[in-house]
């Protein structure tokens, strides 16, 4: 369709990508009536090139910076990231010309050119897909992800897999996406009842709290008000009992995240020292009396933020304990020991499992390294 936009002086064009006259008829007409909508709302009707795009992108992701929500490393990856991107499509033109298929060739592009690997081509379709979602939510692009192919994970270590865990993008994307499912003017468009409501606070608050302390499922399922409380400096102090612990054997740790404990035992109406943290507004353990509740929960969030391959991947909710030891190793450990005993594991299992994130680490302490001249 071609139409004519007058305050803007030019056409403005798009393909309806079909040959037959009625559907082509229908589609510009709700083609139309969106433009004059977006017009009278103060909406950008034409759509930005993938370069300016991009850039924009980038200063948003640069608040997380700021925050301490990411490095300036990984900010300096995911600018790295999106120059592939620029490189595979014509970053000169409108973002809206590319559709959900327009990466189907991407994977190859990457292995022929740059020999990426699987894994350095999965982080980046994460992002990708990230940048794809916040185009689409701020009204710059029509697509809310990228189709790619499945990249196929046969061959790889089952003990990897079971290790599996987020990229940094993908987790942020998970916690941004949930503050938005939890806002009240989400929920207000969505006239959610009470319980609906509860449900989506309290697994916002299960997916904060459970990469914050790194505690197993079992352990968070079977965790009483009785067994957190304050400490300083906003931390909380958990004590997990021998009973619900995988090893059989009870622990006092601290961990971060007090102020998510806080919001849901305000919201709870079942707080007494012997109630369950996770139930539902019946006061029933969330994980035995509602099990199906938590995994369309979870299937829901995957599905939002563009997680395609998270079954292929083993990613769970147990990935979030993965994901937080992995973080507090890359930003260091002074008692490996102590770590560990937080953890509710052995230093040897940490170092097995965790071995790849002490490489990367010390890759990326060797780089920043300066020698003195002789």
């Amino acid at each position: 369709m071609r139409m004519y936009v007058a305050d803007s002086n030019k056409y403005f064009q798009k393909s309806l990508r079909t040959r037959n006259y009625l559907s082509a008829k229908e589609k510009a007409q709700i083609e139309h009536a969106q433009i004059l909508v977006n017009k009278k709302d103060g909406k950008a009707i034409f759509s930005p090139t993938l370069y300016s795009a991009v850039e924009q992108y980038l200063e948003y992701r640069k608040k997380d910076v700021v925050m301490g929500r990411i490095t300036e490393g990984r900010f300096g990856t995911i600018k790295t990231q999106l120059k592939h991107l620029k490189k595979f499509l014509n970053a000169e033109h409108r973002l809206d010309t590319f559709t959900a298929k327009a990466l189907e060739e991407y994977q190859t592009y990457r292995r022929t050119e740059n020999n990426a690997s699987d894994t350095t081509i999965r982080n980046e379709q994460a992002i990708i897909n990230h940048f794809c979602n916040w185009a689409f939510v701020n009204g710059l692009h029509n697509t809310q992800k990228y189709l790619f192919p499945t990249i196929s994970l046969r061959g790889v270590d089952k003990e990897k897999l079971r290790r599996a865990t987020f990229t940094d993008d993908e987790y942020v994307s998970c916690y941004t996406d949930l503050r938005t499912y939890c806002s009240k003017k989400e929920i207000k468009a969505m006239k959610l009842d009470d319980d609906k409501v509860f449900v989506r606070h309290l697994f916002r608050h299960y997916f904060l709290i459970a990469s914050n302390t790194m505690m197993r499922s079992g352990e968070l399922f079977g965790l009483k008000w009785k067994n957190v409380e304050q400490h300083k400096d906003n931390l909380a102090l958990i004590t997990v009992e021998a009973d619900t612990s995988k090893v059989r054997k009870a622990r006092v740790f601290v961990a971060r995240g007090w102020e998510h404990f806080e919001r849901l035992k305000k919201m709870s109406k079942h707080t007494k020292k012997d109630d369950y943290v996770f139930t539902d507004m019946n006061g029933n353990n969330w994980h035995k009396h509602n099990r199906r509740a938590l995994d369309y929960q979870y299937h829901s969030l995957m599905r939002r933020v563009g997680i395609t391959d998270w079954k292929e991947r083993k990613l769970t909710l147990y990935s979030l304990r993965h994901y937080g030891i992995t973080k507090r190793l890359e930003n260091g450990v002074s008692n490996l020991t102590q770590f560990a005993l937080d953890c509710g594991t052995s230093v040897k299992h940490i170092t097995d499992t965790y071995y790849h994130t002490n490489i990367e680490q010390s890759e990326r302490n060797a780089k920043k390294m300066r020698l003195k001249k002789e």
